[in-house]
């Protein structure tokens, strides 16, 4: 059986664990309806995670006793493979919504939205995505929560992951390989397995009509190898889907 999972603050170092937060309060009491000896999944969102058996119920906390079984504390114990920072160019919210929370479910790490030339829309909730992150994470058995950084223009973004780079060695330094995903000509198949060997990986996804011949120029300049998905126009977020989980698991 499948066991419930929720991320918050807590301190899994003790024996005995309290949960305070009303919304968790009431999704575990009212919703779920759990009980007195029912067990769940609790996460501290950096990396480490207990099962817990519910013994005592109020208004005000629910307690529980962690369980002696073997936790897992890293985004290895689920077979996620690279660290993958997404660089996603704004779409219309409910899409960048979407690409954010199925990018999560492929094990994605971080989240940077960017501005480029053909981005139309910026209005986005920080709020509302974070906590669509956490809502994915815990419905998908993450327990590292990915971070969510502030917007950035496309030229910033670029310099933030990490610049130009003289040799291999330096890209590591900056954060791992760098790909830009792109339709165009000189755009070659990913590299199998996508990224090489790097543990860390920056991959960049345009907007709806993709990246502007100058972006794509300042990325190459930068060292970033420009790859392509396939040969059919992707969405936006369909791009984001598939280049974040192909990213993740190396093919």
């Amino acid at each position: 059986m499948r066991l419930n999972r929720f991320i918050g603050e807590y301190d899994l170092s003790k024996k005995e664990v309290e949960i305070v937060d009303p919304k968790t309060i009431k999704q575990i009491k009212t919703v779920l309806r759990l009980k007195v000896g029912d067990k769940i999944i609790l996460s501290n969102g950096k990396g480490h995670e207990a099962e817990i058996t519910l013994d005592f119920f109020s208004a005000e906390k629910i307690t529980g006793t962690k369980n002696n079984i073997p936790a897992r504390t890293s985004l290895a114990g689920i077979g996620v493979v690279k660290q993958v920072h997404l660089y996603l160019a704004i779409l219309k919210k409910e899409n960048f919504e979407l690409a954010v929370q199925k990018a999560v479910e492929c094990g994605v790490s971080k989240i940077t939205p960017i501005i480029t030339e053909r981005t139309i829309k910026t209005g986005l909730s920080i709020p509302r995505l974070e906590k669509i992150i956490l809502e994915a994470s815990e419905q998908c058995g993450q327990n590292v929560v990915p971070d969510l950084f502030p917007i950035l223009d496309f030229e910033d973004a670029i310099e933030n992951a990490g610049g130009p780079a003289r040799n291999a060695s330096s890209i590591a330094d900056a954060g791992g390989e760098k790909i830009i995903f792109h339709l165009g000509k000189e755009a070659a198949n990913p590299p199998s397995p996508l990224g090489g060997l790097a543990a860390k990986l920056s991959i960049f996804v345009g907007p709806e009509g993709g990246f502007t011949q100058k972006e794509i120029e300042l990325a190459k300049n930068s060292s970033f190898t420009v790859a392509s998905l396939g040969p059919l126009t992707l969405r936006g977020e369909t791009a984001a889907i598939i280049g974040t989980y192909r990213s993740v698991y190396g093919f």
